[in-house]
């Protein structure tokens, strides 16, 4: 794939060269056993349909309410952590009813999580959850290599580096499961993501050969941990390579140790993504962000509406849990006066 760091890169693409996204049913989030089989094998899985029409278009303004062009535009990329619309000050109520804070935790998400994780929904908790908005600025530095080119290119990498000090486990059970939502549209954007499938025999071994550190670039890995791939592994993950092909609500899901890498926004354009990450409970080492003090600015509505899951996702102690005592529910109680604390109190005799 030839790099896209130059205005309208994807014009001569056609669709096979693309990564197109599988249509999730809306009765149902979980992928067949094809499609199961296919993300086992390749590391990754590009969908759509994950998520109500409503919530995306919702979660997509809200967004660009995040994220004004203006400000993007002055600093060409700008983050925003969940909670979204937390208000310290007390005057703004927006969050608690956000489509963006229900993304993460929506049933469909985590059913779907939880299909790829070999596990119960019950098992799963956030790590990672924030809003990216990108512009395609244009390098102006004549005589540099990269006078004309549009900034924000990435070289291919996987994501474990920066989400724990360990290596993913060889499993079929990942302990982890990564997830790029899109809020805009290719054709109007760019900064189409690019994948690469995994090599053989790169989720099932350590070999040296095959095996990805997380500093990984395209021709020494990272400046201290100098890549043990031959050049032929390399150019052959470039080789191989597609952009995906997306709009409002195609979404990526992905294993930490997935080939990948970010493209610029095409010029003048700000791309706007969402990007979670699950854990196992078990998996205590897998860790990105601590919600706990943003969530303090949040109305307690918008925990106290929530399920039993999806409290637990967001790092609330499940029913059952040793916590859980008569002195601490009242207490939990009172800090929550709108929420239920009957599964809590029936977790206890359990």
């Amino acid at each position: 794939m030839v790099r896209n760091t130059l205005p309208n890169p994807y014009r001569e693409l056609e669709y096979k060269d693309w990564w197109h996204p599988e249509k999730l049913s809306p009765e149902s989030p979980l992928l067949n056993e094809k499609q199961l089989s296919q993300f086992r094998e390749d590391g990754f899985i590009v969908v759509t349909g994950l998520w109500p029409e409503d919530t995306i278009a919702q979660a997509s303004k809200e967004a660009a309410i995040l994220h004004p062009a203006e400000n993007v535009i002055e600093k060409h990329q700008s983050f925003t952590q969940m909670p979204f619309f937390e208000d310290k000050g007390g005057t703004d109520d927006r969050g608690p009813d956000a489509a963006a804070n229900q993304m993460t935790i929506h049933p469909r998400a985590l059913a779907l999580v939880a299909q790829l994780m070999n596990t119960e929904e019950m098992n799963l908790r956030l790590s990672q959850s924030h809003i990216i908005a990108k512009y395609g600025a244009q390098i102006d530095k004549p005589g540099d290599p990269n006078h004309g080119h549009i900034t924000g290119d990435q070289e291919l990498h996987v994501d474990y580096g920066n989400n724990t000090l360990l290596v993913p486990p060889l499993t079929t059970s990942p302990e982890a499961i990564a997830c790029l939502c899109y809020y805009s549209d290719v054709d109007e954007c760019g900064g189409a993501t690019h994948f690469a499938k995994a090599l053989p025999g790169e989720l099932t071994s350590y070999d040296p050969k095959r095996f990805n550190p997380p500093g990984f670039n395209a021709v020494n890995g990272s400046r201290d941990n100098p890549s043990p791939r031959s050049k032929e592994n390399i150019d052959r993950l470039y080789e191989e390579e597609k952009p995906v092909y997306y709009k409002p609500g195609t979404c990526i899901l992905y294993g930490l140790n997935a080939w990948h890498r970010g493209t610029p926004a095409a010029l003048g354009k700000v791309r706007y993504t969402h990007h979670h990450v699950w854990r196992h409970r078990d998996a205590e080492w897998v860790n990105w962000q601590s919600i706990a003090p943003k969530m303090y600015g949040m109305p307690t509505r918008y925990l106290e509406q929530l399920s039993v899951l999806q409290r637990t996702v967001l790092g609330f102690a499940a029913p059952g849990n040793a916590y859980w005592t008569k002195e601490t529910i009242d207490a939990v109680g009172q800090r929550y006066p709108g929420m239920d604390m009957t599964p809590y109190k029936e977790g206890q005799k359990s």
